[in-house]
């Protein structure tokens, strides 16, 4: 199985636009001083995986994702016509707008097949509506899990988590999910960009992956307070500090 990080940055990147924490003004200095751009920016969370052979499998779509692609070549139109395309599907993990905006940069293309949950359609569908607005440009496709494509079978673990803030209703199941990936060996990997709890049957579905790329957003519980950006805490956004409840 071959997987490639196309960005590991949260919302916005590093640097983000309007952000002048210690890690935003480190990389802008970064930049300015070395001149190279993509050395020392994150772009916002995505993979891409395949086995050897197939085409690529999409896991969210970045705001970033023009970018992203220009800068891997092993992720060009695989060259049958004049315009054609790396990916077999798109897989979102939820409706975030830095997961799910980059379906719009899709448009020139023929087919999308889009897997995700049915609550995640909805959102996409109704609430945000990439679906209404890429139908017409390109056919779209919803698929379910699980589902394989390919050698590579994906499936689900639902989180506790809520929808986007775009949004105005209640949580429902699937609006934020975990996704494996597994290929025909049993080696899984395991993909989770928003953790908004730990459960014991998340650590069951996790158990088996040989790699595990999970939410990194946040350092400590009350990193917005401190920093006078948001009068929220980290799980009330909707993900673990991954340093723990400290704030050191």
């Amino acid at each position: 199985m071959e997987v490639i990080v196309l960005g590991s940055g949260a919302g916005g990147g590093i640097p983000q636009w309007n952000c002048l924490c210690p890690n935003c003004v480190r990389a802008r200095i970064e930049i300015k001083e070395k001149k190279e751009v993509f050395s020392f920016r994150r772009t916002q969370s995505s993979i891409a995986v395949r086995m050897e052979g197939e085409k690529w499998i999409l896991l969210n779509a970045s705001i970033d994702l023009p970018t992203q692609l220009a800068l891997h070549p092993e992720l060009a139109p695989p060259g049958l016509e004049i315009r054609s395309s790396p990916f077999a599907a798109i897989i979102l993990t939820d409706g975030q707008i830095d997961h799910a905006s980059g379906l719009l940069s899709l448009r020139e293309g023929k087919e999308i097949e889009v897997v995700c949950s049915e609550s995640t359609w909805d959102l996409i569908s109704e609430h945000y509506p990439i679906v209404r607005i890429l139908s017409s440009y390109v056919r779209l496709k919803r698929s379910s899990f699980p589902i394989k494509i390919g050698s590579l079978l994906f499936d689900a673990f639902e989180l506790p988590g809520g929808p986007p803030p775009y949004a105005k209703r209640e949580p429902q199941p699937g609006d934020v999910i975990a996704v494996s990936i597994e290929d025909e060996s049993g080696l899984k990997v395991v993909y989770c960009p928003a953790l908004p709890a730990i459960s014991t049957s998340l650590e069951e579905f996790i158990q088996e992956a040989e790699c595990l790329f999970v939410d990194g957003t946040f350092w400590s519980e009350n990193e917005l307070l401190l920093w006078n950006i948001k009068d929220k805490k980290a799980s009330e956004m909707g993900h673990i500090p991954v340093g723990g409840k400290t704030d050191r």
